[in-house]
This record gives C-alpha cells, structure tokens and sequence, in this order.
C-alpha cells in the first residue's frame, strides 16, 4: 500500500445500535473519509481480513458475542499485510475502563457522544500514526533485503531475532574456492571500471549457478571466491552438490569463453569435512567459516591447473562413484598429514 492508497483508506464503524452507526457515519463524512459498517465484532473481522483498504476502525466497546475488546486483540495480533488503527467508542469514560480499553489492543477513544470535531481530531491523528508505521515497514523491508543479500536467509532470521553470539560446529561440510587465472596482470591492463563491471558479470554468473544448485556463497576476496554446500543447514549430499556446481561454473566459463574476446581462466578446489561457521562484526556483519577443511580446500585451488578442479582425498572418498576422477599428486597441507590429491574429470 502506497502513500496515495493509505490516505484513501476506508473508516470502518462497528457498532450494533442504528442510530450510533449514522451518527458516526456523518461524522465520518465531515471528514472526508469514506467509511463502510459493520454490526457486530464478527462481521467487522471478516470485512477486515476481507479489505485491506480498512486502515481505521471505530469499535464500539460493548456489543453481544465477539466485543469491541476481543476484536481489538484480534486487529493486533493477526493482522499482518498492515496497521489497522483501531479507536474504539465507549459510553465509559472513568480511567480504569480507558486503560483496560487500551491495554486490549486500541490505538485511542472517544466518548459517547460523540463530537464531530474530536472525532476529526482522532482519525487525523491515526492517520499520522499509519503513515509512521508505511515508512517504518518500508525501512524494514529494506533492511531485511539488504541482510538478506549479505547473509544466508536462517542466519539473517536469527540476527533479526536479536541472537547473539553466532556461531555452529558443522561436522559434514564441502568448501570450494575458484581463482581467476592471471587476474593480477588482466586488471592492469584496463581502467577501473571496465574491470569492475567485467567481474562483477562472471561473479554474477555465479551466483546464478550457486543459487541453482541450492549452495551458499560465502564472500568473494578480490578474483577469489568461496562456496559452501551444509551450512547453515546440513545436509547429507554436501560433496555431491558442490562438485556438480564446479562443474557447471567450468562449463559455464567454457560457453563465455566462445564469445569473449579474452578468455576467462579459472581454477577450483574442494575439501570436505567439519568446518566452525558464524557471523562476526557488529556494523558489518560477515557470514564466514574456519578450519582445517576451508584452508585445505584453498590450498587445493592454489595448486590446480587451470581449468581443472582438484579435490581432498575425503571429497574424492565420497564422490567417486558419481564422478570420473583421476590421480594428481601427493600434498601436505599444514597442519594435516599427507594426501592424494585427485583431479575430477566429469560425471560418470
């Protein structure tokens, strides 16, 4: 709903008494607002959830089955594609009956009878208040998207539900790092823009490929970029997935390549096993994870050829069956023993 929407937005008047429902409807007039009723608290939710022009409710507080309290808390709590403001219309008028009114879910009152001129008063004042809270879901939306873009969606729930501290153990991970061959010397020799907008293109494509398969991009660092497959959320196909998206990424660079008049060089490697992963940053949040498993999969991406995508022996151990892979070389990474390192050729 946009500015011109909300301030064409109805008046609605639930009361069970005629003569009430036409003495506010000529005050409703007056105002310029168009306004539609309602005889009961029943009928006034259904018209709610049925209309979502009713930006204003003018409840009267006693009226027999669902009452002007109940169908206030109903407004507050399962209302949600906007802000009803709610006013409701009391013949009471000591303090405890106004407090209890409030407390159930009422945004403000008038008392009957009711002045014309109040009642102006307060639907203008509501109106302020749901032009407030358009902007306030505007920002909100924003700033949803924007964690959203940075972040994985469960880890951008669980900031947004104040969680502090986050951080997972995740004990069956793959990572895959892909490095752009001669980036150094390419960017050199063209303006700044060019390059930008140039990688900004493949990173994108990526991205798609990424998406596509369900994976996770964690952060690209300058012509670097890494994937995970299992985190946040686990799950038992993580060596699988993230091979089949190398493979796709090569043979997307490949399809490029038969257009660009400067191919695209790439190389990729991948590790699988346990991995600690969490957001740090209080202003800029960053999605990243650690261990012996991302620094083996780096590792593996320095030492590919290029084009070709080498992988762990614990990632060749799992995918073997699903794909052609061929012996590389013995490595010793830091910090770990020493392994063979195989170069995966394609999908059986």
């Amino acid at each position: 709903m946009d500015d011109t929407r909300l301030a064409k937005g109805k008046v609605l008047i639930v009361d069970d008494d005629p003569v009430s429902q036409m003495v506010l409807l000529e005050a409703i007039k007056d105002s310029g607002k168009e306004a539609i009723c309602a005889d009961s608290g029943e009928e006034a939710w259904e018209r709610i959830q049925g209309d979502p022009s009713i930006t204003i409710a003018l409840v009267d507080w006693l009226m027999p089955g669902m009452d002007g309290a109940e169908l206030c808390q109903r407004i507050k709590k399962e209302v949600e594609d906007r802000y009803v403001y709610t006013i409701m219309v009391t013949a009471k008028d000591t303090k405890n009956d106004i407090m209890t009114g409030l407390a159930a879910g009422a945004d403000d009152y008038v008392s009957k009878p009711v002045h014309p001129g109040e009642l102006a008063s307060r639907i203008k004042a509501g109106e302020r208040v749901l032009k407030y809270e358009f902007h306030l879901k505007l920002e909100r939306e924003k700033s949803d998207r924007l964690l959203n873009a940075v972040l994985p969606a469960s880890i951008a729930e669980r900031l947004r539900a104040e969680e502090k501290n986050i951080s997972d153990f995740h004990p069956a991970t793959s990572i895959l790092f892909i490095d752009i061959v001669g980036f150094t010397e390419w960017c050199m020799s063209m303006d700044a823009q060019t390059m930008i907008s140039e990688l900004a293109d493949l990173f994108a494509g990526f991205d798609e490929e990424i998406a596509a398969h369900g994976l996770e991009k964690i952060k690209s660092i300058g012509d670097a970029y890494m994937v995970a497959s299992g985190l946040p959320e686990s799950r038992e196909d993580h060596a699988h997935a993230i091979v089949n998206l190398a493979i796709s990424i090569r043979n997307r660079i490949e399809k490029i390549n038969q257009t660009c008049p400067k191919p695209w060089l790439i190389r990729s490697g991948i590790a699988s096993g346990p991995v600690i992963a969490g957001v740090i940053g209080e202003k800029r949040f960053i999605y990243d994870a650690w261990g012996h498993t991302v620094n083996l999969a780096s590792r593996l991406e320095s030492l590919a050829p290029t084009d070709k995508i080498l992988v762990c022996q614990d990632t060749y151990t799992i995918v073997k069956d699903a794909f052609l892979c061929k012996e590389y070389k013995e490595i010793k990474p830091k910090g770990l023993p020493t392994q063979t390192a195989w170069e995966i050729v394609k999908k059986r």
